[in-house]
């Protein structure tokens, strides 16, 4: 009994850490396609890419031009994001590959366009943080 509060308490201490380590503004650097053993990358950015600022609140804001929407979003374990809508929809869910001061690498599973079986389709998103420095001449 001991050990399994000691292991739930370090669980969540861990997932309380990586929500400090999501929130700021980050922004779109790629994404990277894969479907059954081919695979396209796109870098180039362009106004048509979002930035995602997670918020301490649980609130995660994606702007695109002048336009914005928000999520709540929420990591249930160390190494996965949901995003859901006001009411506790589940809209959205990712695997957090990577996620550091500097990057964010998030991944995707994608649903089959064919059917049968034996198909791997999945998205990977790359992120760089932008730091408050920085904002004033990028955005």
């Amino acid at each position: 009994m001991r050990l399994t509060r000691i292991l739930l308490t370090i669980l969540l201490a861990s997932c309380q850490t990586r929500e400090r380590a999501l929130e700021g503004v980050w922004r779109t650097d790629s994404i990277r396609n894969f479907v059954n053993g081919f695979s396209f990358t796109n870098n180039a950015f362009d106004e048509h890419w979002s930035t995602f600022e997670y918020g301490a609140d649980g609130v995660m804001t994606e702007r695109k031009k002048e336009k914005f929407k928000t999520y709540r979003y929420q990591l249930p374990t160390a190494d996965s994001l949901v995003y859901t809508d006001s009411t506790g929809h589940r809209l959205s869910g990712f695997q957090i590959v990577k996620l550091s001061d500097e990057h964010l690498i998030l991944k995707k599973a994608q649903k089959p366009y064919l059917p049968g079986k034996n198909q791997e389709l999945y998205e990977v998103r790359f992120f760089t943080k932008i730091h408050a420095a920085s904002t004033a001449g990028s955005q």
